[in-house]
This record gives C-alpha cells, sequence and structure tokens, in this order.
C-alpha cells in the first residue's frame, strides 16, 4: 500500500497493509501524554509495576534488561550451574487486551474515578478500516486490544501484564510482550519446576484472554557442561523447541554464552547495507555518504555493544573491518595503495573499540545517576 493514511476523527483507525494506526486529532495526543505522565507516575510512586520489566519506562531499555540477563546467566555459569531459557512468544499481544479486564486491573492498581471512566471511553467503540488507493472500506468496531501508535496504549499494556510472574519460580524478565523465563538447573526436579510454571502461565492466559504462540516459543540451555541435564518442556500440549542460539532484543544469544555469532551476524549485516548502499545510491558528496554510514550501518554494529564488547582479536577485527570497508566507500578510494588509516584520520571517524569504551562509560555513568535518584 502506497497511499497515505486519511487522517479522520479521533477514534478513528486505518490500516495500511498488516499494520494497525491510531490516528488520534492534535487534543487526543496531547490528553493522552498527561495521563499516561500520571499513570507512570503513579506506578512508580506506589512501586506497582514488575521491577523486573524494562519496556517503555525511565532509565530502562534493551540493554539495561540484557546487561541484567548476562549478568545473571554469567554468575549461574561461574558457580558450574545451567540456565535453562524459556523465551516466549504472544500472539497478537497489543491486540489481545481485554478492555474490561484491563479497566478491572487499573481499578485494582489504584486507578479508579474519573480516570478509569475516561480510559474506558478511550478503548471502547472505536472503529478501523482499509484505505487501500484512498478508496475506504466498510468500517468495523475495535473489540479487544490496546491502539498501537497511540501514546496510552504501552502504558495500558505494561499494566495489563503486569501479574504475569506472581507464583512463578523462575526469573521472569518482560520488555512490553517479550518475555524471558529462566532458572538455574541442578537436577531433575528444577526441571519440573520450571514446567510448573509453565502450567500456570497457561491458566494466566487463559484467565486473562492472552494467548502464546507455541510454536514460536522456545527454550535453551546454557552451560559449560559436557552433557548438561536435558529435559523437554510443554505449553498448552506443545512441546517447545529446543535451539542452541536464538535471538532476544536484537541479541543473538547461544548455548556458551559467546557473543561470536552475533558479532559475525551484525558485521555481516553492516557489510550487506554498505553494499546496498553503494550499489542504489549514486551518490558522490562525501558528506552525504557519511551520513549514510552514520544512519545505517554504525547502529547496527553498536546497539547494546554494552552487552558484547569482544575481547578475542578475531572478533574486534571482524568489527573493524566494517568501518574500513565504508571509510572506502565514502572516500571512494578502492586502489591497493590507499591508505584506510589515513582515511579514517581524514574522516575524523574513531577507532570501533574505542566507541564501544566510551558507551560502557556512559551507561555507567547512567545507571549511577538513576541510583542516587
Amino acid at each position: 500500500m502506497t497511499s497515505k493514511p486519511t487522517y479522520e476523527t479521533k477514534r478513528k483507525w486505518t490500516t495500511h497493509g498488516s499494520v494497525l494506526y491510531g490516528l488520534t486529532c492534535i487534543c487526543c495526543n496531547l490528553l493522552e501524554h498527561i495521563v499516561t505522565s500520571h499513570l507512570m507516575n503513579h506506578a512508580e510512586k506506589h512501586k506497582i509495576l514488575y521491577p523486573l520489566q524494562h519496556g517503555f519506562r525511565k532509565g530502562r531499555s534493551c540493554e539495561t534488561q540484557l546487561l541484567e540477563f548476562t549478568d545473571d546467566i554469567t554468575r549461574n555459569m561461574e558457580n558450574g550451574k545451567q540456565t535453562d531459557v524459556l523465551i516466549m512468544d504472544f500472539a497478537k499481544a497489543f491486540d489481545m487486551v481485554c478492555h474490561s479486564l484491563l479497566v478491572h486491573k487499573l481499578d485494582h492498581y489504584g486507578i479508579k474515578g474519573k480516570t478509569n471512566l475516561w480510559i474506558q471511553a478511550f478503548l471502547t467503540r472505536r472503529s478501523q478500516s482499509v484505505v487501500p488507493e484512498e478508496v475506504t472500506a466498510d468500517t468495523v468496531f475495535v473489540e479487544s486490544g490496546v491502539p498501537q501508535g497511540s501514546v496510552l496504549g504501552p502504558s495500558l499494556f505494561l499494566f495489563y501484564i503486569n501479574d504475569i510472574p506472581l507464583g512463578l519460580n523462575a526469573v521472569v524478565r518482560l520488555f512490553a510482550d517479550d518475555t524471558l523465563a529462566y532458572l538455574a538447573i541442578t537436577n531433575k526436579s528444577d526441571c519440573s519446576t520450571i514446567q510448573a510454571d509453565l502450567d500456570k502461565l497457561a491458566v494466566w492466559e487463559e484467565k486473562w484472554k492472552m494467548s502464546f504462540h507455541p510454536d514460536k516459543c522456545q527454550f535453551l540451555t546454557i552451560s559449560k557442561k559436557r552433557s548438561p541435564i536435558s529435559h523437554n518442556y510443554t505449553l498448552d500440549g506443545h512441546t517447545l523447541e529446543h535451539v542452541t542460539s536464538a535471538k532476544y532484543l536484537g541479541c543473538t544469544l547461544n548455548n556458551h554464552l559467546d557473543w561470536g555469532q552475533h558479532i559475525q551476524n551484525i558485521c555481516n549485516k553492516g557489510n550487506r547495507t554498505i553494499s546496498f548502499i553503494r550499489r542504489n545510491f549514486k551518490i558522490s558528496s562525501t558528506s552525504t555518504k557519511k551520513t549514510a554510514y552514520k544512519a545505517l550501518v554504525r547502529p547496527t554494529g553498536e546497539f547494546a555493544s554494552t552487552v558484547w564488547d569482544p575481547h578475542e582479536k578475531g572478533d574486534i577485527h571482524r568489527l573493524n573491518m566494517v568501518q574500513r570497508r565504508a571509510a572506502w566507500y565514502v572516500k571512494n578510494k578502492y586502489h591497493n595503495r590507499s591508505s584506510v588509516t589515513d582515511m579514517l584520520a581524514d574522516l575524523q571517524w574513531k577507532p570501533p573499540q574505542e566507541r564501544r569504551k566510551e558507551a560502557r562509560l556512559i551507561m555507567l555513568y547512567s545507571q549511577q545517576q538513576l541510583r542516587s535518584l
């Protein structure tokens, strides 16, 4: 679909392809900001939100979630323990939220009176239609879900799934709808404990009308042991896939918790992106090429670098080579006698390992500042 969405009333939704946009007027947007700010302040003041929920919260991010998770796993490995990690996937998470149950939960968390009534009115009787090539299809009402693309929607979703970890023995980490559960395994009874947690999650999803996607849920065994304890886990009668590596919040985790595979993946992606830019953007401006590199290539190679910053020379070299290839492209000098070191100095690009060191220091400082508040 290439046509632009039609902006209608604040209660009108328009779909383009498979994406649902909550199109709200400016006044409604401002009011959403105000309501969201008060909701989150209320949640932080009374410590309502689950502490290991890092999505849509001040001072938390994918990076902070990954840092805490890898710290837990590393401690287990240092103690000679294996860790079984469940990577759970909700089916259409934001679209499955039941409005009446959400309002009930908000009331339980102390969001009552006019605010609760306003949120209820905000959610109910919304309509949606498809607009292909500026031809509007019949309008239908949205019976469930929080408005994706709205300011308020993510915060409401956090309240709705806030009680997932209650009663579970495994450590549960949440980033919006990305759910991770893990437990140190010392014997078969620990495996049974995880299975019991999965059974409780099945009860939770039935009670709150949510649904995990069993075909997309996986589990990963992270251990240094040659013969780790093996167990098959099931959810809703479906056996979860046992994998040796999995992607979580943009990083590739494997069964030894080393980052070689992740670094190779981001290097491959960076090199492919450079090749794509070179083939499709016939530009001679050095400044424009630098901007393209900084916008499209560098973020991929630096995302969450505080988590996986390598110490092995081979990994460091692979990451350096991406920037060197970008320098050849930007300066348009591919001759064997061209000095890449001179190009990098002329472009004033710091070595990637130096930028990663700065990112670690910034992360450390920002976390210390948050703890001091």
